[in-house]
């Protein structure tokens, strides 16, 4: 049903009626009266290219309220949990390469503006990619878009050229426009395991949420 939901509103999306490989998560709003959907996201179980996110659709009432950010956060925070980088399903459509574009730049500032606030401190690309969950390529192709990466004369590598105003300036628009952030701390997730796998036995409290719910 939420892919056909989804058909409504994407142009793009593909429809499979076989859904047993895919992961929904899904985005509601709380009232008095209950929940209600407000958008969702796909991601297959086991992606073979690393994929964390198939497919994203927020409902047309519940767009430009930031829920398509933070569902793309929400994503890239099962991927560091999983301890694996991730990325979205290629290709993008234009609409969703303009919000990942976003959405990577905000991230990859927000670390960059923290190492040019302290003294002697250095960041890698590896280490940008542990601290967001991004794929390294994702990182690279971000930066070059914006013309950080410059290559050293008289050498193969590449320096990191960073703009502190800029990137500031940056952040703190993007704060403004979308304040609304996943807090990490009220994630309870458990590893998907595939039948036949092993399962370690672990205590459980009657409030805990399942696999992969987010309680905000």
């Amino acid at each position: 049903n939420l892919c056909l939901i989804g058909k409504m509103f994407l142009d793009t999306k593909t429809l499979y009626y076989d859904v047993e490989p895919f992961l929904f998560y899904i985005l509601c709003e709380y009232d008095s009266t209950g929940y209600h959907v407000a958008g969702y996201y796909s991601k297959e179980k086991r992606s073979v290219q690393g994929y964390n996110l198939s497919c994203i659709m927020i409902l047309p009432p519940k767009q430009r309220e930031g829920y398509g950010k933070l569902l793309i956060e929400f994503s890239y925070l099962l991927s560091k949990k999983e301890g694996m980088p991730g990325s979205p399903e290629k290709p993008l459509s234009d609409f969703g390469l303009l919000s990942y574009r976003s959405y990577w730049r905000r991230a990859i500032y927000e670390i960059l503006l923290n190492v040019s606030q302290k003294t002697n401190c250095a960041v890698s690309i590896d280490a940008i990619s542990k601290k967001t969950g991004m794929t390294v390529d994702d990182i690279i192709s971000t930066l070059q878009t914006d013309g950080m990466l410059q290559r050293q004369p008289g050498v193969s590598n590449y320096a990191l050229v960073v703009d502190a105003k800029r990137i500031e300036g940056y952040v703190e628009k993007a704060r403004e426009k979308n304040p609304r952030r996943i807090d990490p701390s009220k994630l309870r997730w458990a590893p998907f395991l595939t039948k036949g796998a092993a399962v370690l036995e672990q205590p459980k409290g009657d409030d805990e949420l399942s696999a992969g719910e987010l309680s905000v």
